[in-house]
């Protein structure tokens, strides 16, 4: 009698450690998965409003799988930082110009997109950077770099020149000036062609080396331009329009291994529609932005467009074949009926 008195504690007491390991697991399971992602923008700026978007979706369409967490005005880094800490998963997703993928081994063909007057418009650039070519372009830059990008979406503001010097009507206007223009070189060799002085710097020094007389210029649209209040000390405004460019959504290629089919398709969906929050409050923005400039006491100028493109003329074919791949600048306007 003892004996089966023993025996049936002793049951009793395996199942409800059973249980018990069984509540943890599930519980466990419950833990919504955290995912970091940084961008360089400001709070309140169109991209941290489309992020905030991006947000929502993810938390609920995961069904509390997974709960994105944001960090924005460069908390977690500049640009290379970010890029350099998806490499190695301490930062999860990023989303700032997509062009800065050509900053890491493999990212070269990306360089295309600051080829001065490339694309016809914002639209335009949207449609073919995330045509079939170029998905097989981040398809390889993922496996030698360890960042994906897995969606072009957010039409940004096209590049404007914004000096402390003008106002800049045509490209002889700039000889000498030593403007802020990204590491890029396509796009410092189209500088340096008509005598510009490029001077690299990250995005968190641009005010200071403006107010500081460092620099006597920047190249950036409204979108960047604006709320970092870059008017308060550069009264020029450019509208030059030689860059459209768009928004890129970056991942860790360590997390994205990790995830379903259905979680890929998932954060894809939830990038494309964030990036239509981008494009809707840019263009609303860029309208309030000339009137922010002019209260600024901003000069703002449209420039000769037709001496610009022809200043730039031909400046990527040393590159073509080299930084992406043959032809492509010229099936890019195939695309568009130029």
């Amino acid at each position: 009698m003892r004996n089966k008195l023993f025996v049936g504690l002793f049951a009793a007491l395996i199942g409800v450690a059973a249980l018990s390991g069984l509540s943890g697991r599930a519980e466990a399971q419950t833990q919504p998965r955290t995912i970091k992602m940084a961008t360089i923008a400001i709070t309140n700026s169109p991209w941290h409003k489309a992020l905030q978007h991006f947000k929502e979706l993810v938390d609920k369409e995961s069904k509390g799988r997974y709960s994105v967490s944001l960090y924005t005005d460069g908390q977690l880094g500049d640009i290379p930082q970010l890029l350099s800490a998806m490499q190695v998963g301490t930062v999860d997703m990023g989303y700032f110009g997509l062009s800065s993928i050509s900053f890491v081994r493999g990212g070269e063909p990306l360089n295309i997109i600051y080829v001065p007057y490339l694309f016809k418009n914002g639209e335009w650039a949207e449609k073919i950077l995330n045509n079939a070519e170029f998905n097989g372009i981040y398809e390889k830059v993922a496996g030698s770099s360890g960042v994906r990008v897995f969606g072009a979406w957010g039409q940004r503001s096209a590049r404007a020149l914004q000096t402390t010097k003008g106002p800049i009507r045509k490209p002889e206007d700039l000889r000498g000036m030593r403007l802020r223009i990204p590491t890029i070189p396509i796009l410092k060799a189209s500088f340096e062609r008509i005598g510009v002085q490029v001077t690299p710097m990250g995005m968190m020094e641009i005010y200071s080396a403006l107010s500081r007389g460092m620099i006597d210029g920047q190249d950036n649209g409204f979108d960047l331009s604006i709320p970092a209040k870059y008017h308060e000390t550069a009264k020029f405004w450019s509208a030059t329009d030689h860059v459209y460019e768009i928004v890129g959504f970056f991942v860790s290629e360590r997390l994205w291994k990790t995830l379903s089919e259905a979680d890929k398709a998932m954060f894809k969906k939830a990038a494309q529609e964030a990036g239509a929050v981008t494009t809707d409050l840019t263009k609303k923005f860029e309208k309030e932005s000339i009137d922010t400039l002019k209260a600024a006491g901003v000069t703002y100028v449209v420039p000769d467009k037709a001496a610009f493109r022809a200043a730039f003329a031909g400046v990527e074919k040393s590159q073509d074949g080299k930084l992406w791949p043959a032809g492509l600048v010229d099936r890019v306007h195939k695309e568009q009926g130029d």
